[in-house]
């Protein structure tokens, strides 16, 4: 009897997880907050704020 139980109750209690998971899972991130020519930054090697900055002639 408690097998058929378990075989009753178990998908719908593993469909019931799956969608909690599926609504609480943390939002996506709309942009960087990053100003135009700004490097984000892990890409950067240095702590400091780079900007990007023109070629080598300007």
């Amino acid at each position: 009897m408690a097998e058929l139980l378990l075989i009753l109750i178990g998908p719908a209690a593993g469909g019931a997880l799956l969608h909690h998971l599926w609504t609480t899972r943390p939002a996506r991130r709309r942009h960087s907050g990053l100003a135009v020519g700004q490097i984000p930054q892990r890409l950067r090697r240095r702590p400091q704020m780079a900007v990007r900055r023109a070629g080598g002639a300007a």
